[in-house]
């Protein structure tokens, strides 16, 4: 049996140059992506949730606790300096050492208030939770995070840290029933070719790493968007989401060959 594999679009509602870039992907190429991550806090999420409902296209909810770009939805807290905008956790060095000021009780409502903003969008339950930069990999935030995914019998991704195993978690959340993802990958590299696997040149290195998984389903991460001025100035990874733009426009037969070579699944197929 093929292994199964989500293709998630991720970073949904982070900036209009992301939406439209997702929009244009969904409406030439809709078969490309099974999953769409959904921000509830970012810079153009209330524009998202037309191109995520119109799509067709399962839709998970992916919170943001540490990202100073956005603004907390529960007002502010600990998780937020004075102007409401939340405290900065950093991928690059991977310094997430801010989580420990947040209050156990400011984390349970955040995670309260971007599960409602969801609810109250789309008239229904997340396909699944997930994290932005993984911050459900901390324990502090792991803990209501899957409080969460057990009270409303939704599945979650794999609680990864730096983007690789994290055994202590993944065990954690498996001993407490929810279903869960095995693993993530990036399909794109970082901005200094460190992390992730270019799909135009790494696609053998990337389907014969998920293939040499155990059962379970992994998740493979899309970055869309078009990479206007507005991007360089938001995230470190800005040109490189027009990549899979190209690969669709241009050279599909990439995108064909992930789908082939595994069972392409939505984190409702979860088991």
């Amino acid at each position: 049996m093929k292994k199964k594999l989500i293709i998630n679009g991720h970073d949904l509602g982070f900036s209009h140059a992301i939406n439209e870039g997702f929009q244009y992907l969904l409406e030439k190429y809709p078969r490309v992506l099974s999953e769409i991550s959904i921000l509830p806090n970012g810079l153009a999420s209330e524009e998202a949730v037309a191109i995520a409902k119109e799509s067709g296209v399962a839709v998970n909810l992916c919170m943001c606790f540490a990202n100073s770009k956005f603004k907390g939805l529960s007002g502010r807290s600990t998780l937020t300096d004075e102007k409401g905008y939340l405290k900065n956790a950093d991928t690059i060095s991977w310094d997430f050492s801010v989580i420990d000021s947040f209050s156990e009780e400011d984390i349970k409502r955040e995670i309260e208030a971007q599960y409602q903003w969801f609810l109250d969008r789309f008239g229904k339950k997340p396909s699944a939770i997930v994290t932005q930069k993984g911050e459900h990999g901390d324990p502090k935030i792991l803990e209501p995070f899957v409080a969460l995914a057990k009270r409303e019998n939704l599945p979650m991704r794999a609680p990864m840290w730096r983007w690789k195993t994290n055994y202590g978690a993944q065990s954690f959340v498996e001993a407490e029933g929810i279903r869960t993802t095995q693993s993530i990958h990036m399909g794109i590299k970082d901005w200094r070719g460190e992390l992730g696997f270019d799909l135009e040149t790494e696609l053998e290195e990337l389907i014969e790493q998920i293939s040499a998984e155990n059962n379970g389903v992994s998740e493979l991460l899309l970055f869309i968007g078009f990479a206007g001025e507005e991007m360089f100035k938001l995230s470190s990874i800005s040109w490189q989401r027009g990549q899979i733009l190209n690969i669709a426009k241009r050279k599909y037969h990439i995108i064909e060959k992930i789908r082939e070579s595994f069972d392409i699944v939505g984190f409702g197929d979860i088991e």
